[in-house]
């Protein structure tokens, strides 16, 4: 009990940091918030704390690929699953996290059931990266993110947040988040753990968070049309991340705790400045051609 606690105390402070930083960066830089919403916070958590890395790291595989699908589907018809027009806006809220986790759920179970017969990590990247290049040349949206991104960053996000709103939408993720948590360490066989940990929670109510916004101003729902630009961007990082991380704690000690922490907050940090350096100026090049 002891050890969940502490696992529960470490993964909730994460989960709710990607909740936060995907939702404003959608305000401040879609493109960047695109690759956000599968990057590998959990996924290197659930990895980190698994008897067996390799195997959670190989269930994932296929499932940041799902997320990807789902998102995009979420973003080109943000009425349709569900309708909720005439819900009041917690409501709003509530009933889309509900709807699309249970859609997840129903997918992710599906290949997690299969996992056996899909590709290994090798043809999923060279896959998922053949498959982002075309959908950027294809189906990019042609919307130019003019969002404007000034410098003063720290003080916008706890103004996005520092509302009444923004805290009972905070309260609900940790509430969500704390019921699903507990729920799933019931989960024996460590292939449905990396399922588990591949659920996109933080970034179904950021994108719900979005949405809602949207909705609130009278906005076109098209305004956060340019995410879904480089969505699938996110296989291309999750997938080295996580085969990488992997085998790197096969070869440390398994005493070495400190060690495996130290490696993933690196690994971390050099994935989020690979993605805000070279995501910008991949967008800015792409808008370019587009015009």
């Amino acid at each position: 009990m002891t050890s969940a606690l502490l696992d529960f105390l470490l993964k909730l402070p994460l989960a709710l940091l990607v909740f936060l930083l995907i939702a404003y960066a959608g305000t401040a830089s879609k493109r960047i918030a695109g690759v956000l919403f599968t990057f590998p916070i959990l996924n290197g958590i659930a990895i980190i704390a698994s008897r067996e890395p390799v195997v959670v790291a190989d269930a994932i595989y296929p499932l940041v690929i799902f997320n990807c699908v789902l998102f995009a589907a979420l973003i080109t018809f943000p009425q349709a699953l569900p309708p909720v027009a005439t819900l009041p806006r917690w409501g709003r809220l509530s009933a889309r996290v509900l709807v699309w986790s249970l859609a997840w759920l129903a997918g992710a179970a599906a290949l997690t059931n299969v996992r056996e017969q899909i590709f290994g990590g090798g043809i999923l990247l060279a896959g998922s990266a053949l498959f982002a290049l075309a959908f950027m040349g294809f189906c990019w949206s042609g919307t130019s993110d003019k969002t404007p991104t000034p410098r003063n960053h720290a003080a916008r996000f706890v103004a996005f947040w520092s509302t009444t709103t923004g805290f009972w939408r905070i309260a609900f993720f940790i509430v969500t988040y704390a019921c699903l948590f507990w729920a799933s360490r019931a989960a024996a066989d460590q292939k449905w753990v990396g399922m588990a940990s591949a659920l996109p929670l933080p970034g179904f109510f950021a994108l719900a968070t979005l949405l809602d916004d949207a909705e609130t101003r009278g906005a076109a729902m098209t305004e956060l049309r340019p995410i879904r630009d480089t969505l699938f961007l996110g296989p291309v990082l999750v997938i080295p991340f996580n085969w990488i991380f992997s085998h790197a704690l096969v070869a440390l000690p398994p005493d070495a705790l400190v060690a495996r922490y130290l490696l993933l907050f690196a690994m971390w940090t050099m994935a989020a400045f690979a993605t805000l350096l070279l995501v910008p100026r991949l967008a800015a090049w792409r808008d370019r051609r587009e015009t």
